[in-house]
């Protein structure tokens, strides 16, 4: 959302509201925004969460009418399609207030209990709906008018390092990159698992694990649990395991080929990193990836949860220097073209003006 208001900020006022002690308070303050926080509670399987979860709704429900009738805001655009806090705020406005609700993942792998009901209120309680990609805009189904896809922007800061260049390194190896946190789900075993048969094919692979664990016991699990298998695999020397790295193109820009064998994404910011600076590409077949890129042309698409065609896909490209150079300048053009400006922030502008014209 940062990334697509950044643009915007000169022409329309944003203010963040956060959950109570996020550290993303001090990213926004930089960037000039103004930002409140409200002690936010999710529904979780914690018995003081559920308890507590419909008292803190209308409370912070109310609180957000008042902060936003305080600031002289219209216009409220939830960027969780779970976050229920601004319906209420809107009823308490006696529906004054305008809502938007972005979907950021894709609602037909949650549990259809809770995404329905959630489904039904955005399309009948907001103004906009907001999906970031055609996969997620598939499980709605009111007319285009109520539900748009904005695909998220480029990156902000454009290129920083030289221009990528794909090459042969000495001795033939070939270097891949997951970068993800590890949560399960984002594809990191599926990973290992297609590089131990990948190379056993070619033994010049190497395969660079990047990301954080959020802080986060179960995800630090996941972390151990596929070291471990690296282990037993035998694949110490060849696999590689480090933490998160906040500079994006550098990682990607020191690797052959961008990996991502997610089980469910809505878009991912990862894969479109990868395109856009040029890093030959596999990924699953799991949602909003098969949107960004043309498949054969500008990169590879394998089946969702393929081991096998995941390891076929990772020797087909590593052997064949040639298609890597086509990927790398077919993905640099086509990804420029479909999210220009007028396909990603513009669009969501025009949006926002269409809304606040009807007031």
């Amino acid at each position: 959302m940062r990334h697509a208001s950044g643009p915007l900020h000169a022409s329309i006022t944003f203010e963040y509201v956060l959950p109570t002690g996020s550290t993303g308070r001090a990213v926004l303050e930089a960037d000039g925004y103004a930002v409140h926080e409200l002690p936010f509670v999710e529904i979780s399987r914690r018995k003081v969460d559920l308890v507590m979860y419909v008292p803190m709704l209308l409370l912070n429900g109310w609180r957000l009418y008042r902060l936003a009738k305080q600031r002289g805001a219209t216009l409220i655009h939830l960027n969780d399609f779970y976050n229920l806090t601004g319906y209420a705020a809107r009823f308490f406005s006696l529906g004054r207030l305008q809502l938007f609700v972005h979907v950021r993942f894709l609602p037909q792998v949650l549990p259809q209990v809770f995404a329905r009901p959630w489904r039904w209120l955005a399309e009948h309680a907001a103004q906009q709906v907001i999906c970031v990609s055609e996969a997620v805009r598939s499980y709605f189904t009111t007319n285009l008018n109520r539900v748009k896809t904005v695909y998220d922007p480029l990156p902000t800061l454009g290129e920083v390092l030289p221009q990528y260049s794909v090459y042969e390194r000495a001795g033939g190896l070939v270097h891949l990159l997951y970068l993800s946190n590890y949560i399960r789900g984002k594809g990191q075993d599926f990973a290992l698992e297609a590089f131990r048969a990948a190379y056993a094919h070619n033994s010049n692979l190497r395969l660079h694990f990047v990301g954080g664990d959020m802080g986060m016991t179960k995800n630090q699990e996941f972390r151990c649990e596929l070291e471990a298998a690296a282990s037993a695999a035998e694949l110490n020397e060849v696999v590689r395991f480090d933490g998160f790295a906040a500079d994006t193109e550098a990682v990607m820009k020191a690797h052959d080929i961008v990996l991502n064998f997610s089980e469910s994404e809505s878009f991912s910011l990862t894969c479109l990193d990868a395109l856009y600076y040029g890093v030959p590409l596999i990924a699953s077949d799991c949602g909003g990836p098969a949107e960004l890129f043309e498949v054969g042309r500008s990169g590879l698409l394998v089946p969702n949860r393929d081991v096998p065609a995941m390891a076929n896909a990772i020797n087909e490209l590593a052997a064949n220097v040639a298609l890597r150079q086509q990927f790398s300048a077919a993905s640099r053009v086509f990804v420029r073209r479909k999210f220009a400006p007028a396909h990603t922030y513009l669009l969501l502008a025009d949006c926002y003006n269409r809304a606040l014209a009807r007031e």
